[in-house]
């Protein structure tokens, strides 16, 4: 393993996806106790078939776990592609090297079936050392959406991280899914996607420590509540409020930026009727499974 000293208590922030994880990440990052990756999002550690889902994988009872090397396997090359180079001259590129990642991913196969936990931790410390080589000793942030949804998973890896997941409204969500180049496209879908996601949050809340996890809504942070998110969020981190953070959060963390209710005017009247009927079915089968129910927009 790397000989660089370790973030091992890092701020890792997520939500459905399209639920404001990236504006609260870089809120987060312009407090002096914090420091955001770059990328912004790292996803290898949360996103499926990344280092989080593969130790599940092969910590599971047999036989899951004889998958351990097939998903070890994609995992090194999802880390050394899809999460490498990304649009815009983001990912893990930035700061390492195709020469470095593979010698991590060399070690990391050698010795997964040995001691599943060891190895994991073993890639994403050294992955994630470069990543914040320029924290000086700062905690990191990282404001990939799985964080959220798949906590429970990276506590092995991270025991004493924190997380900060981000609800919203889950037709803005929707609505905003079906603008964008990924994720479903058709409404119904994107809203069934927010269900699914929802409650699987959820369920890793419900598995990990007690106090692991604050969650916020976002019409609270940008609207009902700003100093008493901004507040919590601090508390619940054990930093001060920073005057600088809290400057750049009236200037940019605004209601008017958020789109709360773009489901309302992004669709026909006939459509609109149809998403909040399907909306008020989900939420519905949520609240009956102890889900948190975002505020509505």
């Amino acid at each position: 393993m790397s000989t660089t000293a370790h973030c091992l208590n890092p701020v890792l922030v997520g939500g459905t996806g399209r639920s404001g994880s990236t504006i609260l990440g870089r809120l987060l990052g312009h407090h002096p106790d914090l420091f955001l990756t770059q990328p912004e999002e790292v996803r290898f550690i949360a996103n499926e078939g990344g280092m989080a889902t593969t130790l599940a994988t092969a910590t599971a009872s047999w036989p899951k776990r004889l998958l351990t090397r097939r998903e070890a396997e994609r995992a090194v090359r999802k880390c050394s592609h899809a999460w490498f180079k990304r649009p815009g001259g983001s990912g893990l590129q930035m700061t390492i090297t195709r020469e470095e990642m593979r010698a991590f991913g060399d070690r990391y196969l050698a010795n997964i079936r040995k001691d599943p936990v060891a190895a994991t931790q073993e890639m994403t410390y050294d992955i994630m050392a470069k990543v914040t080589a320029k924290a000086e000793g700062r905690r990191w942030v990282d404001g990939t959406p799985a964080n959220a949804r798949h906590t429970d998973l990276i506590e092995p890896i991270y025991p004493e991280a924190q997380v900060i997941a981000i609800i919203r409204d889950g037709r803005d969500v929707a609505a905003s899914f079906v603008e964008q180049t990924f994720g479903p496209n058709e409404i119904f879908e994107a809203l069934d996607m927010w269900a699914k996601r929802s409650l699987r949050m959820h369920t890793a809340v419900q598995k990990c420590r007690p106090g692991r996890i604050l969650t916020i809504d976002m019409l609270d942070l940008v609207k009902h509540k700003r100093t008493e998110s901004v507040q919590a969020i601090c508390d619940f981190l054990g930093i001060p409020v920073d005057p600088g953070m809290v400057q750049w959060y009236d200037e940019n963390v605004l209601e008017s930026k958020s789109h709360a209710g773009r489901w309302r005017a992004q669709f026909d009247e006939s459509t609109t009727k149809r998403i909040d009927a399907r909306y008020a079915k989900l939420v519905a089968d949520l609240e009956r499974q102890g889900v948190p129910i975002p505020l509505e927009a």
